[in-house]
């Protein structure tokens, strides 16, 4: 399981003296599959794998290790970091120049990661001042994210608080408001801040950013 491996992992760096110039990041890459008898629970978050909505795109994670500041020990941190930061960050801790953390073969993208080194290693807050880019169908700017659905996804619901039971208890049958068969009209607009379980869609209160961000993804 990951306490023993981690425990395992841990005692033999620590055995080798290279404890204190270990990072070592645990993270998953989506949310867990969620209806009917699957075996995750994303609670409270809406939507799980296979969608855009919090339960599938933001995930548990964890940071240890003697090259950590002493100062994040015990915190929670709640600065987005993006997957593709993970890369950007591992290159730059391991002592490579910015551009060749940058630059990729002949062919390939150039990566597009922001360096949480400061944060991690010197306790600097180091946050993503840009949008985030979830798909085709879904971006974070800020606090707020847009997101359209297609009309036979039925995975945008929020699971209870005791889940999976062997039954369909606890799975709220949540309308799939974010699709609309006028594209004009479809899409979602929520305030992750004050409404990270995506419940409340601002499309009404908040028409001009609803436009703005929809547009960035046309």
């Amino acid at each position: 399981c990951v306490h023993e491996s981690t425990v395992n992992i841990t005692d033999a760096l620590k055995a080798k003296g290279m404890w204190d110039n270990t990072f070592m990041l645990y993270l998953s890459d989506n949310g867990g599959p969620h209806t009917n008898n699957d075996l995750a629970n994303n609670y409270p978050f809406r939507g799980g794998k296979g969608n855009f909505f919090e339960g599938g795109v933001r995930v548990a994670s964890f940071a240890a290790g003697g090259a950590m500041a002493s100062s994040l020990y015990g915190q929670t941190l709640t600065a987005a970091m993006h997957i593709a930061d993970v890369y950007t960050t591992f290159c730059r801790m391991a002592g490579r120049s910015e551009q060749e953390c940058i630059d990729a073969p002949d062919g390939v993208p150039a990566t597009d990661g922001v360096d949480y080194t400061g944060r991690f290693v010197n306790g600097v807050d180091t946050p993503r001042t840009e949008e985030i880019w979830l798909s085709h169908r879904a971006l974070i700017q800020g606090n707020y994210k847009f997101i359209w659905t297609y009309e036979w996804e039925v995975l945008a619901s929020h699971n209870g608080p005791v889940w999976p039971n062997a039954n369909d208890e606890g799975l709220e049958a949540d309308p799939n408001e974010c699709y609309n068969a006028d594209w004009t009209q479809r899409g979602c607009l929520f305030d992750l801040s004050a409404d990270p379980e995506e419940r409340v869609n601002l499309r009404t209160v908040d028409n001009e950013r609803w436009w703005t961000m929809k547009n960035r993804l046309t």
